[in-house]
């Protein structure tokens, strides 16, 4: 349960410094933005089930997942 919950904890971090970054990335125009935000959403689906969830009903992450590689299993 403690792991879990550090788990969890790492990821909302990870994924809140990786906001940090996208939001400095649409403000300097050095910086790219759209890996950052990639990474964001990718650590706040592990954070939390419900964003998890949220996230595979919205259209347009369907269309993005169609198009990616399946991995084996």
């Amino acid at each position: 349960m403690i792991i879990r919950t550090l788990h969890k904890t790492a990821w909302l971090t990870a994924g809140s410094i990786f906001l940090v970054l996208t939001v400095m990335g649409l403000l300097l125009p050095v910086v790219p933005q759209l890996p950052f935000f990639l990474a964001t959403i990718f650590c706040f689906m592990r954070s939390s089930t419900r964003f998890h969830a949220w996230m595979h009903r919205q259209s347009w992450f369907i269309r993005l997942k169609s198009h990616l590689p399946h991995r084996r299993k």
